[in-house]
């Protein structure tokens, strides 16, 4: 069912302790960025089931728990009913009220029709298409590139010399980016060309969590569901570039190495590093989230 949660959180926002006590998750606590984004789909004519601005709550409230929320620039769960809704991040910044970073909503390049998209499934692009969307976060736009983390749920399915998300700067000496290579290796970096790389294994062909973090200059690692898959230890120096982070591509001055394949994406992040410990309690915030719109 769904409600007009718009207007019941401009009743909250105006002190209303009834409508507080309607949405604030299984776990019995309201949260504000729940709110906030709630109210930006609606303004962006999306619509939230009751459902769902329980499971974002519940989401919201396990990233608050954790202790992680300031890790995030930037964070899209891909929910909320129809494809405006699916546009509209949920994060933007690393505190909330804080500065905002990046595009109001993700930037729907080709674009993206709302047949590509369904809340139980995520955000699909067909084989032959050049879809992918434009966060409008750059490198350059975090207060520091010594550490940093990207993130993305993917469906299940095999892929190969495809970003899921990501960017290069204008020399190719830097890289941002979550990539699944020919060799049919996951890879991630941050900063430099020393890549973090996963094992050949079927298991990585699942539906899952893929992260990559950076926690020091000698400590990069890539993680699958929470677990490290793949580390790099070589020392590197992250350096800005004004190109925007791509979602289904690889920002390299223009889209390429498009995610241009029928495996959907549920949901990415971006910003500081995340180590062992914090990259676990996120996986496992997200993962409770996806069980909870159904998916896969």
């Amino acid at each position: 069912m769904a409600i007009a949660l718009g207007t019941a959180f401009a009743r909250l926002n105006a002190g209303s302790s009834t409508v507080k006590r309607m949405f604030k998750g299984s776990v019995g606590i309201w949260n504000a960025d729940a709110a906030d984004w709630i109210n930006r789909v609606q303004a962006n004519d999306g619509t939230v089931s009751t459902a769902t601005a329980n499971a974002v709550t519940n989401f919201c409230n396990s990233i608050d728990a954790a202790g992680i929320r300031d890790k995030f620039y930037r964070l899209n769960l891909f929910c909320g009913t129809g494809l405006n809704a699916c546009l509209v991040p949920l994060y933007r910044g690393p505190i909330f009220g804080g500065t905002q970073y990046g595009n109001t909503t993700d930037t729907n390049n080709g674009p993206f029709v709302s047949g590509d998209y369904a809340e139980s499934v995520g955000l699909t692009k067909n084989v032959l298409s050049t879809k992918y969307l434009d966060t409008g976060l750059a490198p350059e736009d975090l207060a520091s590139l010594a550490t940093g983390h990207i993130a993305a749920y993917r469906g299940s399915g095999a892929a190969a010399n495809q970003a899921i998300i990501g960017l290069r700067d204008s020399g190719e000496t830097h890289y941002y980016e979550l990539f699944k290579r020919g060799d049919s290796k996951h890879h991630g970096a941050w900063g430099g060309t020393s890549l973090a790389l996963a094992a050949t294994e079927s298991a990585h062909e699942d539906a899952g969590l893929l992260l990559v973090s950076r926690t020091s200059s000698t400590s990069l690692t890539l993680y699958r569901d929470g677990v490290s898959i793949g580390t790099q230890a070589a020392s590197i120096v992250p350096a800005g570039t004004d190109r925007n982070w791509f979602v289904f591509a690889l920002n390299a001055g223009s889209p390429t190495s498009l995610w241009a394949i029928d495996i959907p994406v549920m949901g990415y992040s971006i910003g500081n590093g995340l180590d062992a410990g914090q990259a676990a309690s996120f996986n496992s915030a997200m993962q409770t989230l996806q069980s909870s719109l159904g998916r896969a």
